[in-house]
Order: C-alpha cells, then sequence, then structure tokens
C-alpha cells in the first residue's frame, strides 16, 4: 500500500495516497505499526467503479436515529496496551534468554495486572 505521511499534529496523523486522496488517520501512545497500517488500508482508495444505487441521490436529507449508528470495531484498549508492554517477539525471547523463564512469566502477570481485561 503505498502512501506518505503529509503531517502529523499531536494525536493526529495526515497521509497522502498516490491518487492525491488523503485521510487524518487519529493516533495515541497504543498506536502499533500494525494497527496504524490497517488503518491506511481502511481508509484507502477505493474502486473508481461507477456505483449507482437507487436510494442515494444528492442534495437528500435524513436524521439518523440513535439505533441507526454503529461503533467502530476497534482493538481493545487492554489489549493494545498489553501488547505494547510485551514488546516484539525479539524482544521477549531476548528477556527470557538474559532473565530466565520465571522472570519473564512474572512480568506477563505485572504486565497483566497493570492491563486488566474487563469481565
Amino acid at each position: 500500500m503505498d502512501y506518505k505521511i503529509t503531517a502529523r499534529d499531536g494525536s493526529k496523523a495526515t497521509i497522502e495516497y498516490p491518487d492525491g486522496s488523503w485521510a487524518e488517520l487519529d493516533i495515541n501512545s497504543t498506536t502499533t505499526k500494525s494497527h496504524f497500517e490497517q488503518m491506511v488500508k481502511d481508509f484507502a482508495p477505493k474502486s473508481d467503479a461507477d456505483v449507482s444505487v437507487d436510494w442515494l441521490s444528492i442534495g437528500d436529507k435524513t436524521i439518523v436515529e440513535a439505533e441507526d449508528t454503529f461503533e467502530e470495531s476497534v482493538v481493545a484498549d487492554w489489549l493494545v496496551a498489553r501488547l505494547t508492554a510485551y514488546g516484539t517477539h525479539s524482544e521477549q525471547i531476548e528477556f527470557i534468554t538474559e532473565n530466565g523463564l520465571d522472570a519473564w512469566q512474572a512480568k506477563v502477570a505485572e504486565i497483566k495486572a497493570a492491563n486488566p481485561k474487563p469481565e
């Protein structure tokens, strides 16, 4: 996926696609590279095919009721925090090699306690 980061302002990153379209993505300290790249793909320009639907016309007005809204599917904050704290696989292996498996298991328990999974 080709894109260029054109701006970064606090919790926003602006990217530009090869066709000149752009997207402004929300980021935070728990945003991983793979999550960011998934957002880039999600906002990427879609097919240029002319899509025709009878119900969509310029100038139409409507009211969206609360039950008609949807919640965007995202990775749970507690899970992102845990994955970030665990580090990469190579960092985990290095930790175990240098400190032992018991130390790693203790660290995992601390990470889980600091970032509990909601019931």
